[in-house]
């Protein structure tokens, strides 16, 4: 298979993949959330967003591409928003968000983590240490193809549910345009690199991992937050 016939196939396996479909995202876009359960899913993604930028530091130490390393740096900047400041890094809309649906400063660090979100951290960093083509494809495919088909759900839903003034939400709307931008760029680093079939596996598996991590993160938020949703999936599965 070329790299663009690879890059291809895998992007259709993006847009196809349960997490990217999850029934999590289509019950948290139909609104009328009680802050309860606002709460419960921006505390356990939170977590998440903290460590987005820990995977392309360490991509960026140990690919051997100067091209790649200067790709990955260009996304670092946009992710800690340099050269503006540090209240404009991307956990820190973020905070803003939380702050805007009742988190006091500090409160996001005080919420019990749930296995799935912590094994979701813990998988990705693993990545990074086994091999830096299949953590590409972790963050390329994995999190930049996928999320601005995941956000708008979210949007949509908090949307429906509280009334928020546009500037809580940046995050949101910042990545669903902005990794688009940032999905082309780990595209090329994808294309320069997937040349056999063993670099093709590696990054195919990142992205794989990747999100059926994601999607056992919906999972659990749904079993938290969505029990009657948990319940009429499992009755589905038993026709």
């Amino acid at each position: 298979m070329t790299p663009p016939e690879f890059v291809r196939e895998l992007r259709k396996e993006v847009e196809a993949h349960s997490a990217v479909t999850h029934p999590f995202l289509r019950r948290f876009a139909t609104g009328g959330l009680p802050r309860w359960q606002i709460w419960g899913y921006a505390s356990q993604h939170y977590h998440l967003v903290c460590f987005f930028t820990a995977y392309l530091e360490a991509i960026e130490a140990r690919t051997p591409d100067a091209e790649v390393r200067r790709l990955l740096r260009d996304i670092l900047e946009d992710e800690y928003m340099r050269p503006q400041s540090f209240e404009r890094s991307h956990p820190a809309l973020y905070r803003r968000f939380m702050r805007a649906v009742g988190f006091g400063d500090g409160d996001w660090d005080r919420v019990p983590l749930l296995p799935a979100t912590r094994a979701f951290v813990q998988l990705h960093l693993d990545m990074t240490l086994r091999s830096w083509l299949e953590a590409l494809g972790a963050v390329g495919p994995g999190h930049e193809w996928a999320i601005p088909l995941m956000f708008p759900h979210l949007v949509q839903g908090l949307e429906r549910s509280v009334p928020l003034d546009p500037a809580a939400l940046e995050y949101f709307h910042l990545h669903i345009d902005l990794d688009v931008e940032h999905g082309k760029a780990l595209e090329e680093s994808l294309l320069r690199w997937a040349t056999t079939a063993e670099n093709q596996e590696d990054m195919r598996r990142g992205a794989r991992r990747s999100l059926e991590a994601r999607g056992a993160f919906w999972s659990a938020l749904g079993e938290q937050l969505f029990p009657d949703l948990v319940s009429a999936h499992a009755g589905s599965r038993t026709l």
